[in-house]
């Protein structure tokens, strides 16, 4: 959502690290700049063992910000922390009053279902982070959705969203499977923030420049088979795709 000339309505800003005091100073600078709200992962290397430890941990970084709406953001498959967050989130209002929702970037429906279903009466956010299986989560009840996909592939999944908005469960669940063809290919030619951000250059013109170390450049080999791929899915003609800034990426 934009507000005027490049804009955006909310700014919530991710303040999660491996320390405490780090996060704390990052909430802290959150609040002075006038963010809309701040959001914050397990942290992984010295990881929470049990619910009530990461609530802790949590608490200790929202109350660096007490004014600023909090948000978790629960992505086990990185964080290699296992803690359900339906278990995370009984009783979590009590122990951080800011509380507002999560961002939910796991497969297990079942956890992200119970999430929604025990917490009906209050007006949390419940944000999916898994573009393939976003169709299976509005069913559910999330309220809303981050992810990468959505800056290349977000004409398609507003189809998808429109098409659930006014009941076309047939026209939504095409969406859905067109999107999910284009993530499993890119899936099996090995796809992560590298190969992203060539992506978002290929579709946009805007040079992303290289990822940071350790992680590898997209090769060329990659980006001409995603590039055929969009084509082949007619998510984007050969004239919009624009390939001048690829040696930054490649």
């Amino acid at each position: 959502m934009t507000k005027g000339r490049n804009k955006l309505d909310q700014v919530v800003i991710h303040v999660g690290a491996l320390s405490l005091k780090e996060s704390q100073e990052l909430a802290r600078h959150a609040a002075e700049i006038g963010a809309d709200g701040i959001a914050v992962i397990a942290p992984f290397f010295l990881k929470p063992w049990n619910k009530d430890v990461l609530i802790n941990f949590l608490k200790e970084v929202a109350a660096a910000a007490p004014a600023l709406p909090f948000y978790y953001y629960h992505i086990p498959a990185l964080t290699g922390v296992k803690i359900r967050a339906e278990e995370l989130l009984d009783g979590i209002q009590e122990k951080i009053p800011t509380f507002q929702g999560l961002k939910f970037s796991d497969t297990d429906l079942l956890d992200f279902g119970q999430c929604v279903d025990q917490n009906r009466e209050r007006q949390f956010a419940f944000l999916f982070g898994v573009d393939e299986q976003l169709l299976s989560a509005l069913v559910m009840g999330a309220t809303g959705a981050v992810g990468s996909t959505y800056n290349y592939l977000g004409k398609k999944t507003n189809q998808m969203l429109e098409a659930f908005e006014r009941k076309d469960f047939s026209s939504a669940l095409n969406h859905q499977f067109c999107i999910q063809r284009f993530i499993n290919f890119v899936l099996k030619l090995g796809f992560g923030v590298s190969q992203t951000k060539a992506i978002m250059t290929l579709v946009s013109g805007i040079p992303m420049g290289p990822p940071r170390p350790p992680l590898q450049r997209a090769s060329r080999e990659f980006i001409d088979e995603a590039k055929a791929r969009l084509e082949s899915l007619d998510f984007l003609s050969s004239t919009d795709l624009k390939d001048g800034n690829l040696e930054s990426c490649s």
